[in-house]
């Protein structure tokens, strides 16, 4: 087949050639951010080849630090939009340099992308060419689109109705404080749910009726549950199996277990506060496996269920041979990858909550599209390059409309030239990144929370504050003095704005949530819904690392993403836990 950039393959081949490799065929390489070093294996470089791409120069860490610091974080703003001039929810703060439109109007034929192209120059440094085209182009107040119905202060999700504050998540109903969502409703403050329903604090799939609990599966009216399978009205237990009516790991008749579940008010904070301390407790001396894993053939990595051939992978589900990625379902062939559904030979791609992509590279929020590269916030694209907010087109380069043969002869004249330059082969430099990194979705996980270090590197920090609810002193109320018992909560907190004393953030409560409370007995929040979901990630490393530990039953030494310092001691080797639990 003949190529279609054949200058830039001859001096791809030749950067190839001249890699010095180790006797297995891989490199040590140092992080030219993080100083850190880093082994680029076998299979890694053969992957690169067949993408047609150079090596990475920056280390795996730090390369997800750069994804995850395109992605807004919990935080919605109000500002007024570039198009109609009216006030709009957005996910970009008031002092976004950007022309924010509303998703309606972004997504409509009453603006044309096109209008913002400009030539592209080789001979010019390509990201400041196209930090003109990103600087220009409207984007939408929230990264979605018209199959969500009454869900506005919501973002990266599709397919959603009557939902509020829901993040990366498909097809659901009703949730409240929710991310990671799929094929769930009637969920409030859930992390990572699918195909659940009426469940409230709570991680895992196939729940009914399941608060405070997780890694949970196939689990009926469950409270306070840590790794349980098949269970049925089970409260503060751990790694049960097909159980019915058991009470702190005890089996009880009905009757017995009925009985104590009247006695418990969880409606009331301080009986809510007795339980939670418990439930840490509980999940402090109960049996974790070291990997999580489901089904994973000949893989590397945590929580992964039905893969093959994966390597350093976190939160995947049904995919192959995919390598330095985190929240994918169904990828094929993939690198550097965050979020999505269905994609295949896509490399360093950030992009939550869209699906069917192939042969994406350096990218952020492309949908539905085909061999982009450079590109941002592009739907049902295919053959674009340095693109941002089109739809429907292909062929186009700094959003300039080209003939199929001129296209592909000016991208073979930009992608030589980068390579020369040092510029190709790595996703959007920092400066790019659309929103400040300190309200990114990055900072919510360990160890990319430091701000000088961010700002050192090249990311852009802003003092961002609070913006006003219309309040005054009379409608404020401090959390510290909610009523202890959700039985004394009158409609009238309706009208209030809650001052979460420990965070120095105001929130209000809704009606849907205050109904969910009154009708599950659950006592108000008095913690900041922002923060409350933030929380969620604290024990979750973008970094992966893992640490040798001895098998807590058998002794022997194993590879665990559980640190030594964790409270979590019982911690088992593989085969321990499959002889016992599966």
């Amino acid at each position: 087949m003949t190529s279609k950039t054949p200058q830039f393959d001859l001096a791809l081949d030749a950067y190839y050639a001249a890699l010095e490799l180790d006797e297995k065929g891989g490199q040590w390489r140092t992080c030219w951010f993080s100083g850190e070093r880093f082994y680029v294996r076998p299979e890694d470089i053969a992957f690169y080849k067949e993408m047609r791409v150079p090596l990475p120069t920056l280390s795996p860490s730090e390369r997800a630090r750069r994804r995850m610091a395109f992605s807004p974080g919990y935080d919605f703003f109000k500002v007024a939009s570039s198009a109609t001039g009216k006030p709009v929810i957005s996910v970009f703060p008031p002092t976004t340099p950007y022309k924010i439109y509303e998703h309606q109007y972004w997504f409509s034929d009453q603006w044309d992308a096109l209008s913002y192209g400009r030539n592209a120059d080789s001979e010019q440094l390509f990201f400041n060419q196209f930090a003109e085209v990103a600087r220009d182009v409207p984007r939408p107040n929230l990264n979605t689109d018209s199959s969500n119905i009454n869900s506005e202060f919501t973002n990266n999700s599709i397919f959603l109705k009557n939902s509020y504050m829901t993040y990366d998540s498909l097809y659901c109903e009703d949730m409240y404080y929710c991310e990671s969502g799929i094929q769930s409703k009637n969920c409030m403050d859930c992390w990572v749910v699918m195909q659940s329903d009426t469940c409230y604090r709570a991680r895992g799939d196939h729940m009914f009726q399941c608060f405070f609990c997780q890694e949970v599966e196939n689990c009926l009216e469950g409270y306070f549950l840590i790794d349980c399978k098949n269970c049925e009205r089970c409260f503060m237990c751990s790694n049960l199996r097909n159980k019915k009516y058991y009470f702190y790991n005890q089996p009880l008749t009905k009757e017995e277990y009925e009985k104590r579940m009247r006695a418990i008010n969880l409606g009331s904070f301080d009986v809510l506060r007795e339980k939670l301390v418990d439930y840490e407790r509980l999940k402090q001396q109960a049996i974790h496996r070291g990997i999580l894993k489901e089904h994973a053939v000949n893989s590397v990595g945590n929580k992964m269920y039905s893969v093959k051939d994966c390597y350093w992978v976190y939160f995947i589900y049904k995919s192959e041979r995919v390598a330095y990625s985190i929240g994918i379902w169904g990828h094929r062939d993939c690198y550097d990858i965050a979020g999505g559904t269905n994609a295949e030979l896509c490399y360093e791609f950030m992009t939550i909550s869209s699906e069917n992509n192939y042969g994406i590279k350096f990218s952020n929020f492309v949908n539905n599209s085909r061999n982009l590269e450079y590109c941002d916030s592009c739907h049902n694209c295919r053959d674009c390059f340095g693109c941002v907010g089109l739809r429907n087109k292909s062929f186009c380069i700094l959003n300039r409309q080209y003939g199929e043969d001129e296209y592909w002869r000016k991208v073979d004249e930009i992608k030589t030239a980068m390579l020369a330059r040092g510029e190709y082969g790595e996703f959007f430099p920092p400066g790019l990144a659309p929103f400040p990194y300190n309200i990114s979705l990055v900072t919510s996980y360990p160890g990319y929370d430091d701000l000088e270090e961010a700002k050192r590197l090249g990311y852009r920090i802003e003092d961002i504050s609070e913006q006003s609810m219309g309040e005054n002193d009379q409608n404020i109320v401090s959390s510290h003095d909610l009523p202890i018992d959700i039985k004394d909560v009158d409609d009238s907190i309706l009208d209030k704005i809650i001052f979460d004393e420990e965070h120095k953030k105001r929130f209000r409560i809704t009606r849907h949530e205050l109904e969910f409370y009154r009708k599950h007995n659950l006592s108000l929040p008095r913690v900041h819904p922002v923060i409350r979901m933030a929380q969620w990630r604290l024990n979750f490393d973008l970094r992966l690392r893992f640490f040798e530990r001895a098998c807590a039953r058998c002794g022997k030494m194993m590879q665990t993403t559980f640190a030594p310092d964790r409270p979590e001691k019982n911690i088992w080797c593989d085969e321990c836990y499959a002889n016992q639990f599966l």
